[in-house]
């Protein structure tokens, strides 16, 4: 059996890893970025500290939901994907969160997903908890609180000092408070699925990773995939590479369009650009979520460490009443930096509980080396922006509280009930463009096993196919995820023996 995993991001370097394991099974690995193994990244890659957006990313720009600008928003293009550019934040989000996903799939909610999350981490401060791992591919670590910057320790006895709870593990079910911020690192370096799954696996002779490709479109045999066709970015050439599976792991924003350039999703996104429609599914990129963030700068009055530095140490999550419901947000405050020889730090609010399904993907030609067309969908959703609008009131609040206050000068404007809509742009968790479904759901794209729709062969195993975003960073669902499925697949294509799974305790 041969099988094409279009994009080596997080969930394809997982997904070669675990279907490689069976030697009767051929995989082809296809990626745009160049691949770097562990201890060899360019440096700005190497550290775990902040989001990457200088280098290895693809640069995309979308309009800014209820907002008309234009906002960058960053995704890498590197084996291993915004695995390898992103804040290494490890967290789960909580457990109804999941449940909600039960509405979309039955049987997909929290109590499915957490021996999954518990698979695949090693975390080092808290692995012997029931709803934790100690044995897996992931090191979750936090740094002690007697390593915290000033700046991070005084928004912390600040919240406390407003009533906030104090959190030793924001994973904990239910976890609401102040307290360290998990990452996905070991001694300040990024842990990912490039150098924990697939590297180990690059070895293997029926794994071959292709890098420096785009992939293009699917063939189709009637409504069965025989192949994919890539780009060559260097050269211009196409090829088809044939295959009797192709699992897209390009990501909410670029897999549907390897649908959409193959005649497959809404007909009015199709036939105007020219294209055959071969088979309409009307939610093929329709219905992202993603966590808006809204930022609020300060003058700070204490010290910046040297670079390179954690940025985060510390997490607020906390609840604010919108139209008579609690709902989530988190404020992520940084450690500061140097701009105009002014030291600054940004307090970052994220409507955890995002709630907007009107972001979506398009395509603007057949040519996949155009970017897709973006519109993100933020603070459109009805409550949204009112918890965006509580949450920065609540922020302000601990700001201007001791001994938070003493080192903190708010920028302008900062009250302006209009600030979130004015300045709104993404927490990089973009979900559900190729949402998952039930058989009676007309804007399901894929079922509860990653399968598209109305094809043979072809799947989707990447956070395209959540069907609602984690009141958290999306990394740890994409890999628990990746493995469900990827394990799913391996049984259901005849290959049990490979297939891993968590301990049915």
């Amino acid at each position: 059996m041969r099988v094409a995993i279009a994009g080596a991001g997080t969930a394809g370097c997982v997904l070669a890893a675990r279907l490689s394991a069976d030697p009767g099974i051929e995989v082809l690995l296809l990626e745009s970025g160049p691949h770097y193994r562990a201890g060899a990244w360019p440096p700005e890659l190497a550290h775990a500290f902040r989001i990457i957006k200088e280098t290895h990313d693809w640069g995309f720009t979308a309009q800014a939901g209820a907002s008309p600008r234009g906002v960058h928003v960053p995704r890498g293009q590197v084996v291993g994907g915004s695995s390898i550019t992103n804040a290494t934040i490890a967290l789960r989000g909580l457990p109804e969160h999941y449940d909600d996903w039960a509405e979309f799939v039955p049987g997909l909610d929290w109590q499915a997903m957490l021996p999954w999350l518990r698979f695949i981490e090693t975390d080092e401060q808290f692995g012997g908890a029931p709803y934790h791992g100690d044995h897996g591919p992931i090191p979750i670590n936090r740094w002690p609180r007697d390593q915290w910057y000033p700046l991070l320790e005084g928004f912390a006895e600040a919240a406390l000092a407003r009533g906030h709870a104090w959190v030793d593990d924001h994973n904990a079910p239910g976890a609401v408070g102040v307290g360290p911020t998990p990452f996905n690192m070991r001694d300040g370096v990024r842990q990912t699925p490039a150098d924990l799954y697939l590297d180990p696996a690059l070895g293997r002779d029926n794994l071959t990773l292709v890098t420096g490709v785009r992939v293009d479109r699917l063939v189709l045999d009637g409504m069965r995939a025989t192949g994919v066709v890539v780009l060559d970015e260097a050269t211009g050439e196409r090829t088809m590479h044939e295959a009797d599976h192709v699992i897209l792991c390009l990501g909410t924003y670029q897999s549907p369009p390897v649908l959409l350039r193959s005649g497959v999703g809404p007909a009015d996104a199709i036939t105007p650009l020219g294209i055959p429609l071969v088979h309409e599914l009307p939610g093929v990129g329709r219905g992202m979520q993603d966590h808006p963030k809204i930022s609020y700068r300060f003058w700070i009055s204490t010290d910046i460490p040297q670079w390179p530095h954690p940025w985060i140490q510390v997490l607020l999550t906390s609840k604010a009443e919108v139209n008579g419901e609690e709902r989530l947000f988190q404020v992520m405050p940084y450690v500061g930096f140097v701009d105009g020889g002014h030291r600054i730090s940004e307090f970052n609010v994220q409507v955890a509980d995002s709630r907007g399904r009107t972001g979506r993907v398009d395509i603007q030609s057949t040519n996949p080396m155009d970017q897709p067309v973006l519109r993100m969908g933020w603070l459109e959703a009805e409550g949204d922006r009112d918890l965006a609008e509580a949450a920065g009131r609540e922020l302000m609040a601990v700001a201007r509280t001791a001994p938070l206050d003493a080192v903190l000068d708010p920028w302008p404007n900062l009250d302006d009930p209009d600030h979130a809509l004015r300045t709104v742009e993404t927490f990089h968790h973009p979900v559900a463009t190729l949402r998952m479904g039930r058989d009676d759901d007309p804007m399901a794209v894929t079922d509860g096993d990653g399968r598209i729709r109305g094809l043979d062969g072809v799947w989707c195993m990447d956070a395209s196919v959540i069907p609602r975003v984690p009141s958290a960073n999306t990394h740890l669902a994409v890999i628990a995820l990746a493995e469900k499925l990827g394990a799913g697949f391996l049984g259901s294509t005849g290959h049990p023996a490979a297939a891993v799974a968590p301990d049915p305790d």
